[in-house]
């Protein structure tokens, strides 16, 4: 099965017969259709075969689209948070519920909760076989990808595509120059920016992934791919995308290598916040007083455990690096022996880091370490959803190394974060590299909704070894400017 122009075409006026449906056109209608409309379809009709009347049926088909709609518009990558979408899959069908319920109580006509329960299981239902739907057929409806910059940029991106396990995303090859030096890179070359309207048509060209601003080398005639695109292509089924913004919408980060003048243009514009917002603050403390009551008796077991282990101190206290860079002090659970840096030397800390005791080793793998920072929390020190403070000996050194490091600084520090659920601990300049292109991200894409999912999605990953071992992308992804081709 395939979604290339012969095989689904649609009539249409221009310069073509037939129009192309397009794979990214594809991807979306299996999106509204398999994920929300089909769902919200099953539950008015259940609502009618109770009902039997079609007012409420087509009210029940209406809440459950829109209430779907809303909560699927997360800020963050559903894909790269499981727990989180499903939650937000089960949530939606049952938020549609209660808002039928409230407008047909206003209506003095209420239904029986009973009534609706069947419709709400039938959309769970679809959405089910919707989303097994959706990943049968997102191979065939692979869109096809030019990158316009660098062959070693497309072969890098293809790399990242096959090790996230994106299948609705295939790099065909690149356009630019084409030179001695720029072959053996195991990607096609489609043509230089003066070809963009031919690669479109004899490649079928769905999305080109702009890496580079201008066409460099000499001869090219310099100019946007931008104003290319616009020049040529106008009348064809093509779309195209920075590569930033690429891979801010597929993988949930920001490459420190490819950011351009549009990140800042968007931390500066006047309607960016960049003061946490008061229902913020407020959450916080409602939030973390409930999590420290719940979670008492672990850290109860935690402090009995290290006195029992070795009569040393129960609580580790550090200096961190907070909001705008002031100093503050960390509170932990001791999960180290006492004498770990009687050195005198500042140590990543890493899965096999021998200075952790027996009982540290636990409570560093479950995070019941981290539970008194909730004390930090209503100190207003910490925030429960931010970028993890940094120690001031460390932070000097990566300062020097990545210009964007100290725009983690912009916002209070976090227990957790997304940086901290998708990369664990840094363990090396790297990795502390690594985790800035997700903070960068955060900062430009926080809100009340997405800290939520991290919570909720921290909540089911607490237990995995948060110094587990991750790859992260080529290098010069997240720290060289030469990425952009």
């Amino acid at each position: 099965m395939t979604f290339r122009g012969r095989e689904l075409g649609i009539a249409g006026r221009g310069p073509t017969r037939f129009r192309p449906l397009g794979a990214l056109r594809a991807q979306r209608l299996i999106d509204l259709v398999g994920l929300r409309v089909a769902p919200a379809l099953t539950s008015g009709l259940i609502a009618y075969s109770h009902f039997r009347q079609l007012g409420p049926a087509l009210l029940v088909f209406g809440a459950m689209l829109a209430a779907a709609r809303v909560i699927e518009r997360s800020p963050f990558p559903l894909q790269l948070m499981p727990a989180a979408r499903v939650a937000l899959a089960l949530f939606a069908p049952a938020v549609g519920a209660v808002a039928v319920l409230a407008i047909m109580t206003m209506l003095d006509r209420p239904p029986g909760i009973g009534e609706l329960v069947p419709a709400v299981i039938g959309a769970w239902l679809v959405f089910a076989l919707g989303g097994w739907t959706k990943a049968r057929l997102e191979g065939s409806a692979r869109a096809r990808v030019a990158v316009i910059g660098s062959p070693q940029f497309a072969s890098d991106l293809r790399g990242e595509l096959r090790f996230a396990g994106v299948r609705a995303y295939e790099v065909i090859g690149w356009l630019g120059p084409e030179g001695p030096d720029q072959r053996g890179q195991g990607v096609s070359w489609l043509g230089s920016l003066d070809q963009m309207r031919g690669a479109v048509l004899v490649n079928h060209v769905d999305l080109f992934v702009c890496a580079a601003d201008r066409e460099p080398g000499p001869g090219a005639g310099g100019g946007s791919p931008w104003d290319r695109a616009a020049q040529t292509c106008m009348s064809l089924p093509v779309r195209m995308i920075g590569a930033n913004q690429f891979y801010e919408d597929l993988f949930g980060h920001t490459p420190v290598g490819t950011i351009d003048q549009a990140w800042y243009r968007y931390v500066l514009h006047p309607n960016f916040q960049s003061m946490a917002p008061l229902s913020k603050r407020l959450g916080d403390i409602v939030l973390a007083t409930a999590i420290g009551v719940i979670t008492l008796p672990l850290l109860a077991l935690g402090a009995l455990a290290i006195k029992l282990q070795d009569r040393g101190p129960v609580l580790y206290r550090q200096r961190r690096l907070g909001e705008h860079g002031r100093q503050f002090e960390i509170l932990k659970l001791r999960s180290m022996a006492e004498d770990a840096e009687a050195d005198g030397l500042v140590r990543w800390s890493d899965a096999d880091d021998d200075r952790a005791t027996r009982v540290g080793r636990v409570l560093r793998r479950t995070h019941i370490d981290e539970l008194p920072q909730l004390w930090n929390v209503l100190r207003g020190d910490m925030t429960l959803v931010g970028p993890r403070p940094e120690r001031p000996e460390v932070e000097a050194d990566l300062e020097r190394q990545f210009s964007h490091y100290t725009r983690r600084h912009l916002l209070r520090p976090g227990i957790t974060g997304w940086a901290q659920l998708r990369c664990g601990y840094a363990g090396s300049d790297l990795g502390a590299a690594w985790k800035l292109c997700h903070d960068l991200y955060y900062i430009k894409h926080r809100s009340m909704l997405a800290d939520l999912l991290i919570i909720f999605e921290t909540a089911f990953v607490a237990f995995r070894d948060a110094h587990r071992a991750l790859r992260t992308p080529r290098k010069r992804f997240i720290v060289e400017e030469g990425a952009r081709g």
